[in-house]
């Protein structure tokens, strides 16, 4: 298990931007899987993964069936993996010149022999800001391409769950470390005694891979409901706020520092927490 924090280098957003997209839809096997088979949960996190750093594969939960299995994805060779309860490989899928369709007739058969109810297992739907690529209307994947920057997006969500596990250790009411197939964010949610208009207050903590608002890696704190974003506080860490569409601090993968990997874990640290404290006055000022 990697316990320290890995040096960030710099990145290239064209082909960080097809990494990130190749490994965005190379998890909807997991997210699938936990859809159909796990226990519905109200926050939809039975179909989350998470990193899991003594394999380094993003993992889905535990699915009971006669033979309990976890669905897996190896992010730089682009390998869909089926692990027994023991972490012991089942079997395995390279995804290179495979479609997602061949996807999931592969996952169909083998859940289908493990005694889970493969006719379920289907790819889920999302809203429009779903990002699109070709390998959503019939291309295969293909490994060949920014094989690099899918090992340094590796690394942020393995840096960032060493993060997040300490903020969650410190923190009373919060959620588990989950990463997201919508969006494939990786947060936790810290929820506030504090409630406006009846709706309860929240802050979300996390790291995106990028998105339509950043080509690339960015660290967010976001409070929930938005507050006015007038007289907003300064941020440490070189952070800033974010005000379009959404409110939270944000700190880009550009602004982050080469010196060393502990002035970088250094910084994202110093960010994270004066943003916390700063949504935390703000959601307490408008309450």
């Amino acid at each position: 298990m990697n316990t320290t924090w890995q040096i960030l280098d710099t990145i290239n957003t064209k082909d960080f931007t097809e990494a990130r997209l190749q490994l965005h839809y190379g998890i909807q096997f997991i997210a699938a899987t936990g859809s159909a088979l796990a226990e519905p949960l109200p926050d939809f996190s039975h179909t989350s993964l998470h990193w899991n750093s003594d394999l380094n594969v993003f993992i889905g939960a535990p699915m009971v069936t006669a033979r309990p299995f976890r669905v897996a994805l190896d992010p730089i060779s682009l390998t869909s993996i089926l692990l027994d309860k023991h972490g012991e490989t089942i079997s395995v899928f390279p995804l290179h010149q495979k479609t997602l369709a061949e996807g999931i007739a592969w996952l169909k058969g083998e859940v289908s022999q493990l005694g889970g109810d493969a006719s379920k297992i289907e790819l889920l739907s999302y809203p429009e800001d779903f990002p699109d690529h070709a390998i959503a209307h019939g291309t295969p994947f293909n490994v060949g391409k920014a094989e690099a920057e899918r090992q340094e997006l590796s690394r942020y969500y393995a840096n960032t769950q060493l993060v997040l596990q300490k903020i969650v250790a410190d923190i009373e009411d919060v959620s588990p470390i989950h990463i997201w197939p919508h969006h494939f964010d990786m947060a936790t949610l810290i929820f506030m005694p504090i409630q406006k208009k009846g709706e309860p207050s929240t802050i979300g903590v996390g790291l995106s891979p990028g998105d339509t608002n950043y080509a690339e890696p960015y660290w967010y704190v976001s409070p929930y409901p938005y507050p006015a974003p007038e007289n907003l506080p300064l941020l440490d860490g070189d952070g800033f706020w974010h005000t379009q569409g959404w409110l939270g601090g944000v700190l880009p993968a550009s602004r982050l520092t080469q010196d060393s990997g502990e002035a970088q874990v250094k910084q994202v640290k110093s960010f994270l927490q004066s943003a916390i404290d700063a949504s935390k006055q703000l959601l307490q000022a408008s309450a």
